[in-house]
């Protein structure tokens, strides 16, 4: 009933994911500018998204002193409008380093705006901000100032570290915005905002706050799932505390928190970089995680861990890479960068199938439920878009999500029930386990408690019986010889069960222990092996309770059937191993033994705790006796007679 609410949810998911992506393609902006160059601000204006208002070049050069027809001219001739509304684009910054933005802002009110112009610092590693002052022949350009992703908190005009350029707009006058931008890493482009100078401090500290939450949230996340990972002990925890804090990490780097740091200059790490550092690492850590998530649908998968280590090594060695002196360090920039793309990419595809695959083979939904929630929405949307203008915007969505604490809160809740899951199934097997030594140790007991009872009631009484034909006064030795060799067998049945080969093989076990019999025993016993070595695979438990189970039946074969011959068969093949034991003796009643028979009981209970199928088939012509174990499932244990013969 739960897999079918999954199936129904994530169904239902489905459709209501494509049909707000439709409806957002529908009523979304268009990539024209709306209603021309620039923004014309109105009295009740507060923020506003410059993106799609917006001319974009990727060179230019100012010149001091230009008329005003000459900078318009050339401004018509090389700058061209930015096609996308949620960022303002130029290019990968190793085809486009430095980008160009104009655009004029006009205030038509009778009152002096003070706005601000800003944009987050993540790909973007300079701005410098020139005011184009119209006149009427010239047009002078003023540089209000220059922000780095190194610049101190100090230094900036808010306490802020994205890039906020506070301006004054005059009442009833045009100005021109000329932006330049560098970008040293990845993709050159950034969301521009202005924003009236009120609304944003105002905005500043809730922004601020936001911020740190995430921050702070991952910080702990991470902390204490490793504290969980710790005391449990679970991997599948300790790798989610791993990703969360390379996530904090990062997150710091995107909000521009680690900009300030001193980074040695013998190194090439530096405030443009350290977040692909962090995303490098990431994406190596994130395998570790994947797998403990994956494992019991990917176990047969050979090739699984070769795979995941060399995604490992490849993200960690560009991490290294960082670690080389600048001037070599600038030829390899672009590579590490492409590199970084196709690892991603190469993450998120990885993710996205063997989510798929394990729920398909384990039911486990948790994992392809977050992948759904990550990029179905991003899918989707290029899906659509491709089918409506046959083209493929190659914008990269900045790291943090619209709504990281939303991914990380779902993410963590997922992750807690899936540990919780396995905690609980690890406590029943501890459990099982527990329960199944108990067992054992009853057997061991029992298994003592009738040696010694053989001992007294056996060979003792038979020893003793001897004696008493010797002690008369016409001493019977033959008698006395026959029973002494009767006392002989049954301390070597005796001895044979006390004997301990748990360190060879299972096949080497029953090949001595075909010998032994055969030593002492007028019965031929005979052992063939049909199955490939794969008896010799099974779990150790398996392999030591089906050569006592061998042995057992051996002592009763001896003591009770009459036979002439035993034939102890293994055949195996990819589904299950079978041990077949048959003899032409006189066979027993079952239903007695099963009953008041202490042999019998104790090979049930040995099969029970190993998971293997026993099966009688006792007849007058003789008795044939089954083992089955299973490679994929436990069958019931319960020893039951044959309607045929084996």
């Amino acid at each position: 009933m739960s897999l079918l609410r999954l199936r129904v949810g994530l169904i239902l998911y489905g459709i209501g994911l494509l049909t707000v992506t439709l409806l957002n393609l529908v009523s979304r902006p268009s990539t024209v500018i709306p209603d021309g160059v620039g923004y014309r601000l109105t009295d009740s204006f507060e923020r506003v998204s410059l993106n799609n208002r917006v001319l974009a070049a990727p060179d230019f050069r100012p010149i001091p002193g230009e008329s005003t027809d000459t900078l318009r001219q050339r401004i018509g001739r090389v700058f061209k409008p930015n096609e996308y509304p949620h960022a303002v684009i130029h290019g990968h910054s190793s085809n486009v380093p430095e980008g160009w933005v104009y655009f004029p802002l006009t205030n038509p009110t009778a009152t002096p705006k003070e706005v601000v112009l800003s944009f987050p610092p993540y790909r973007c590693g300079r701005a410098t901000l020139f005011l184009v002052q119209v006149g009427p022949r010239l047009a002078r350009l003023d540089s209000v100032a220059t922000l780095r992703q190194s610049t101190p908190l100090a230094d900036r005009f808010f306490l802020s570290y994205r890039y906020a350029f506070p301006l004054i707009l005059p009442p009833g006058q045009t100005t021109g915005i000329l932006l330049r931008t560098n970008g040293y890493v990845g993709y050159h482009e950034f969301d521009l905002q202005l924003s009236l100078r009120s609304f944003f401090t105002g905005r500043l500290l809730a922004n601020t706050m936001e911020e740190l939450l995430v921050i702070f949230s991952c910080l702990i996340i991470g902390l204490v799932s490793l504290v969980v990972g710790l005391a449990t002990p679970s991997l599948l925890m300790r790798t989610y505390g791993y990703v969360m804090l390379v996530t904090m990490l990062m997150a710091c780097a995107y909000y521009g928190y680690l900009s300030g740091l001193p980074y040695p200059n013998f190194l090439s790490f530096n405030s443009s970089n350290i977040s692909s550092c962090f995303w490098f690492l990431l994406n190596a850590i994130a395998q570790l995680y994947l797998y403990q998530a994956f494992k019991s649908a990917v176990r047969g998968l050979r090739w699984y861990k070769p795979a995941m280590w060399t995604i490992i090594g490849v993200n960690l060695a560009c991490v290294l890479l960082h670690l080389l002196p600048p001037p070599v360090y600038a030829y390899l920039n672009v590579p590490i960068n492409r590199t970084l793309m196709v690892m991603t990419h190469i993450g998120l595809c990885w993710m996205a199938y063997f989510s798929f695959l394990a729920y398909r083979r384990k039911g486990i939904a948790y994992m392809g439920v977050f992948m759904l929630l990550f990029a179905g929405d991003m899918v989707v949307t290029k899906a659509v878009e491709f089918l409506m203008t046959h083209n493929v915007s190659l914008l990269k969505y900045p790291a943090p999500a619209q709504n990281p604490l939303l991914l990380i809160g779902l993410l963590t809740y997922l992750t807690v029930v899936q540990f919780r899951r396995e905690h609980i199934s690890k406590r029943q097997m501890l459990k099982e386990v527990r329960q199944a030594r108990a067992e054992a140790n009853a057997l061991r007991r029992a298994e003592v408690e009738r040696i010694g009872r053989d001992l007294h009631d056996q060979v003792g009484n038979t020893l003793a019986a001897a004696k008493g034909y010797l002690s008369r006064p016409q001493a019977d030795a033959d008698k006395s010889l026959q029973l002494i060799h009767t006392a002989i067998t049954e301390l070597r049945f005796l001895s044979h069960n006390l004997i301990k080969d748990n360190n060879r093989t299972l096949t080497e076990k029953v090949e001595t222990l075909v010998g032994r019999f055969n030593d002492f025993s007028d019965i031929r016993f005979v052992f063939k092996d049909h199955s490939n070595n794969r008896a010799n695979q099974l779990p150790t438990l398996q392999q030591q309770s089906i050569y006592h189970i061998v042995q057992e039946l051996f002592t009763n074969i001896v003591r009770h059937s009459g036979a002439s011959q035993v034939y102890v068969q293994f055949f195996g093949d990819d589904d299950s191993v079978e041990v077949s034991v048959e003899d032409d003796g006189v066979g027993f009643d079952f239903d007695s033994a099963r009953t008041n028979g202490v042999g019998l009981q104790n090979m049930t209970k040995r099969a029970e705790l190993a998971q293997i199928d026993l099966l009688f088939d006792p007849a007058p012509t003789g008795t044939s006796v089954l083992l089955t174990i299973h490679h994929d499932e436990a069958l019931p244990n319960h020893p039951h007679r044959r309607s045929s013969a084996l």
